[in-house]
């Protein structure tokens, strides 16, 4: 009599788990630069979060303070109570936008401390400027002090030294040669307009 031989049963396979899909991250993700946070905000920047507070009105301070905070192309960095006053101020710095488009790049806004003397001088630079004339450092101290003397400012008022040129010259656009202490080739002064930017102190 045969022997019929019995097959070991066959195991049944595991179960199939299928991995997970990998999340895919747009290009723009991946590609958008981190730029340094920013703790020194200039007037462009404070007109940037009052646009978007302009877009978001329901939006809370600390809410637009942590918006900020986390941007990717560049986090500016301030206190709720600084988005405060700033909200305050806000005529005031977009006031300074019309008086002087230079402002848009500043920190802090520049003292004018006599705005007549201030005016005279840049008037006097336009002149020089549309006569091609080449105006040196000490020719707009001497100016200054000139028209000091001619408006009768108290000695306490007057600007003494080279503190004030650098600021006056990048604010009415005034090209500075630092190796000869001369203004090159002076313009006609651009965004200046007939009234002297009335610049206050945060």
């Amino acid at each position: 009599m045969s022997t019929v031989i019995k097959r070991k049963p066959r195991e049944q396979p595991a179960n199939y788990t299928r991995p997970k899909k990998r999340q895919q991250t747009s290009p723009s993700d991946n590609n958008a630069p981190r730029r340094t946070p920013r703790q020194n905000l200039t007037l462009a920047d404070w007109l940037t979060v009052y646009a978007f507070i302009d877009s978001h009105p329901d939006v809370s301070q600390s809410e637009v303070v942590r918006h900020f905070s986390t941007l990717r192309t560049g986090a500016l960095i301030f206190e709720q109570s600084t988005l405060s006053r700033k909200l305050r101020d806000r005529a005031k710095m977009e006031a300074r936008v019309n008086d002087n488009p230079a402002a848009l790049s500043s920190k802090r806004p520049r003292i004018v401390t006599r705005p007549d003397v201030e005016r005279a001088l840049v008037l006097w630079v336009r002149h020089m400027g549309g006569e091609g004339q080449t105006v040196s450092g000490p020719m707009l101290r001497e100016k200054r002090k000139q028209f000091e003397d001619e408006f009768e400012v108290p000695e306490r008022e007057r600007l003494f030294g080279d503190g004030w040129l650098h600021s006056f010259c990048k604010t009415y656009k005034v090209h500075e040669n630092s190796g000869r202490g001369e203004v090159d080739s002076v313009e006609p002064v651009v965004g200046v307009n007939d009234e002297t930017p009335q610049v206050s102190p945060l």
